[in-house]
């Protein structure tokens, strides 16, 4: 019996025991084939063989879809059922249910509602900061619950990801991919890899390469009874799944990068950074971010030529184009500054980082090194739990800030536009973050927020799950420090955030060599 047998019967809603009116739905991989049956969904593995996985024989399809099964019970256990055979009795009838010879394997799943999925949610613009915080936040607690590998990942593994990129960029059809484009990414590559592959090694060896998602784009995301739902993660390829978890994260940041949500990008980035402390990552963030744009850049080029007219192929081969630019693109020295945004509790100093920072330097935009995070970090807790008044003693403080001042460093030498966002009341405070931009030859603009009293205090107590513990006592107490001279520009933070923000940015388009 021939998979395409198979495939015909899956289609038909009496395979599944539902009425011959109602419709099954189905959906075809470069790898599988996925069918939305009644309540459920069910996913055959194609017998076929590709450079990375060979599913010709049944008992490898078998195998595959238990490692399936198993890759993905760590982030979705609630909507992954069971592996299922089909069976063929001594007549040639398939059923799912027997007696006869088990012909096929298949995944099932609960079907979930596919205008849940976050592709679709981010195209019609209902993909929110908050829920992307609430996805980082699942996603770095699969990171630290994943276990590590030292046998994949490192130099090597992403030295044969690019091989892999290249071999795939052969094969793809002439004419969609311009020659010179491709050498010049593969000039940039081997750059890249030889100044990276001390980082590579020791991030190989502290344990950041884990056993990850592999494939974590917005198609393989879902909302799912409630929860946000990881799925499809990769379980044929260890050199896929076994990789350094920025180099898995960074998928996602690429993704949505590329649909222009370099707002919602960045947000991913900050919460990542500020949850993990991986601040060293940023320097891999260029090589990264560009092997899983080249990724998409052969993928899309292949799939073109499997489009039913000459029209919707043309748009694939223009995507696939694209995906090679921003390979590029991502590989491309950016201009680094350094802003830093001082002021009291309740001056909008988090609000304003976050509408500068997708706008400052290299894709996905500014880190932003924020005390309050940091201080969460160090005490071990979540990023919105309320510390004790013990967390803001004098020794944790000076830990905090001198945290601060490291993670700013990291992120400058690695090629990445800061943003420093603290009360930074004292006058040492502010001169040693502007002594940090000098030391690292890197333009520099600083910002006091101002506002009454009762505004901050206004704003402070109409917070809620806030990573600052402020109070209006808090604010109060403020208040009352000397600051000294300010001599970054002072901006009337009673404004609206518009405002504030059109200030702050005419400012700095003004500091020389940096184009925003």
């Amino acid at each position: 019996m021939h998979q395409s047998d198979i495939i015909n019967f899956l289609n038909q809603p009496q395979s599944y025991g539902l009425d011959r009116g109602q419709v099954v739905k189905r959906f075809d991989t470069h790898i599988s084939v996925i069918f939305l049956a009644g309540p459920f969904a069910y996913k055959l593995k194609r017998a076929i063989k590709l450079p990375f996985v060979d599913f010709r024989k049944l008992e490898d399809r078998a195998y595959f879809c238990q490692q399936e099964l198993k890759a993905n019970q760590a982030a979705s256990a609630h909507l992954y059922l069971d592996v299922i055979p089909v069976f063929q009795n001594d007549q040639g009838t398939l059923s799912l249910d027997g007696p006869g010879t088990i012909v096929e394997w298949l995944v099932k799943m609960h079907r979930f509602d596919q205008s849940q999925l976050y592709d679709a949610l981010c195209s019609k613009g209902e993909l929110s900061t908050h829920m992307i915080v609430r996805l980082v936040d699942q996603i770095v607690d699969c990171y630290q619950e994943a276990k590590t590998d030292t046998d994949y990942g490192g130099f090597d593994g992403i030295n044969r990801a690019f091989d892999g990129h290249y071999k795939a960029i052969d094969n793809c059809p002439p004419d969609v991919l311009n020659n010179d484009k491709v050498t010049n990414l593969k000039q940039r590559v081997t750059s890249a890899l030889c100044q990276h592959k001390g980082l590579l090694q020791t991030r190989q060896r502290d344990g950041f390469v884990r056993h990850c998602h592999g494939d974590l784009h917005l198609r393989n995301i879902c909302q799912f009874q409630d929860k946000v739902t990881l799925f499809d993660a990769i379980e044929f390829e260890p050199d896929y799944a076994l990789i350094d978890i920025f180099y898995d994260f960074s998928f996602l940041l690429m993704d949505l990068c590329h649909r222009g949500e370099t707002v919602l990008a960045n947000a991913a980035l900050n919460r990542y950074l500020g949850r993990t402390g991986d601040i060293e990552a940023l320097a891999l963030s260029g090589l990264f971010l560009s092997s899983r744009a080249t990724i998409r850049t052969h993928v899309n080029a292949v799939a073109s030529q499997n489009q039913p007219d000459q029209a919707t192929r043309t748009i694939w081969e223009e995507e696939s184009r694209t995906y090679l630019d921003e390979a590029l693109g991502y590989l491309t020295h950016h201009p680094v500054m350094l802003i830093a945004i001082a002021g009291l509790s309740g001056s909008g100093k988090s609000t304003l980082a976050q509408n500068l920072a997708p706008n400052l330097g290299r894709l996905p935009g500014a880190y932003i090194a924020r005390t309050d995070m940091i201080r969460k970090r160090l005490m071990g807790v979540a990023p919105e739990e309320r510390l004790p008044q013990k967390a803001y003693d004098p020794e944790i403080t000076q830990k905090t800030y001198s945290q601060l001042y490291s993670e700013m460093e990291i992120a400058l030498k690695a090629g990445q536009s800061v943003i420093v966002d603290g009360v930074f009341s004292r006058s040492g405070e502010r001169r040693h973050i502007e002594n940090l931009a000098r030391k690292h030859g890197v333009p520099f603009k600083g910002f006091w927020l101002n506002a009454p009293l009762e505004l901050l205090k206004d704003r402070v107590r109409q917070r809620e799950n806030d990573i600052s513990d402020a109070t209006e006592e808090i604010v109060e107490m403020q208040s009352q420090y000397d600051p000294g001279q300010i001599d970054w520009m002072q901006i009337d933070a009673s404004q609206t955030i518009e405002i504030i923000y059109e200030t702050a940015l005419k400012e700095i388009k003004k500091l020389s060599d940096f184009t925003l």
